[in-house]
């Protein structure tokens, strides 16, 4: 049966206590459209987010940064078909770039003309941490976001964060927020803003959306460690619905946010929104993923999500994400297969972890904290047997 044939019920929850919006369960990210040639496969893309839309989606987030500013501008074209007064749109304020008072309205401009729209539902800035708040306080970022919902331009000021909790409260706390989105799966609850970020924001009022629930997909079965993998299959539990289903199981989750880029991907997560709700997780579930947890925390060398921040700060061209997940595949395998080291081998000198200087660019970008050139050493040192 086709999708679109398909009328899922969607399920739907307030957006905390500060807006009046009733958003789906599930919504679009939209930073993993479908690609082709290195660029956003636009005909698949809109086919994609419509689908969501007809299936009862109502929120997609995007980014100013996002695959160079195309995604914007695609999910305008998407909302341009019958949509734009149907749908929340998100997006966010690139906070790092940052300097002075003014520096916002050359780029909430752009985005504005992208997404062909004279307002944003939802506005963001973008992944907060200790260092990006400076750029906030020094760019009087707040008084600019009161400024533009003077103005109705911005509907609902939030903010998505990638530092620990301490950050976290310290921010929630100095500027009337409406929502935040956060990073929290079954894998990763103590991880970040983690458990007590969601608690404490859904306490004060704030609507909350997650991001990475499969943890750019590390969490689904393709890209699962094989032990974990086998965890599931001998439990009889899908690895995608029981990731989705256990954070829909709790009351504070407002959206849970979905990369996803096919359209399989699309039909089976409307499907299981369906079957999603507090209280509904079933025993047998909760056992494999904590068996499952357990064992990637055991297992998995670095907790990459492979947003690829990082890519466009290397001043070399390492392929930063692709060097973690080969070392992880072959830590995995007990170093007994031969594909990882032939993958390496194939790479371009300057792609390859021994052409890392170290200049650790990287690690102001990496939302999940990780100190890439140290790890770009061990990676290194494993496929040549050098330090780089």
């Amino acid at each position: 049966m086709e999708i679109r044939n398909y009328k899922p019920t969607m399920r739907y929850r307030p957006y905390g206590a500060r807006t009046d919006a009733l958003v789906s369960m599930l919504g679009i990210g939209a930073m993993r459209l479908p690609m082709a040639d290195g660029k956003i496969d636009e005909p698949r893309a809109i086919d994609l987010i419509e689908t969501g839309f007809d299936g009862g989606i109502n929120y997609i987030d995007t980014a100013y940064v996002y695959n160079e500013g195309e995604s914007e501008r695609v999910v305008g074209v998407a909302l341009n078909n019958g949509w734009r007064d149907k749908v929340y749109v998100a997006t966010k304020m690139p906070v790092w770039e940052l300097e002075k008072p003014g520096d916002q309205s050359r780029i909430f401009e752009t985005q504005l003309a992208r997404l062909q729209a004279p307002q944003v539902d939802f506005y963001l800035l973008h992944a907060l941490n200790k260092r990006y708040w400076r750029n906030v306080v020094k760019s009087k970022s707040l008084e600019w976001l009161d400024e533009e919902k003077k103005r109705g331009r911005i509907r609902f000021a939030g903010f998505s964060f990638h530092d620990d909790f301490d950050v976290f409260k310290a921010v929630v706390d100095a500027y009337d927020w409406d929502f935040c989105q956060i990073q929290y799966n079954y894998a990763q609850q103590d991880i970040q803003a983690g458990l007590r970020g969601l608690q404490y924001a859904a306490s004060k009022g704030l609507g909350v959306a997650i991001m990475e629930p499969l943890f750019g997909g590390f969490l689904t079965g393709p890209q699962m460690p094989p032990g974990a993998s086998r965890l599931f299959e001998e439990y009889g539990v899908n690895p995608v619905s029981s990731a989705l289903r256990w954070i829909w199981n709790q009351p504070e989750p407002a959206v849970v946010l979905s990369g996803m880029s096919e359209k399989y991907q699309m039909k089976d997560n409307l499907r299981t929104v369906e079957t999603a709700d507090v209280g509904v997780l079933s025993e047998r579930e909760k056992q494999v993923l904590e068996k499952v947890c357990a064992f990637i925390r055991e297992h998995v060398p670095i907790a990459c999500s492979k947003c690829g921040y990082c890519l466009k700060s290397c001043p070399v061209g390492v392929k930063i994400p692709f060097m973690f997940d080969l070392y992880n595949k072959h830590l995995l395998v007990d170093r007994k297969h031969t594909l990882q080291p032939a993958l390496y081998r194939s790479l371009l000198a300057s792609e390859k972890a021994s052409a890392c200087i170290q200049c650790g660019q990287c690690k102001k970008h990496c939302p999940q904290g990780l100190d890439i050139p140290a790890w770009m050493l061990k990676v290194a040192e494993e496929f040549e047997g050098a330090k780089g």
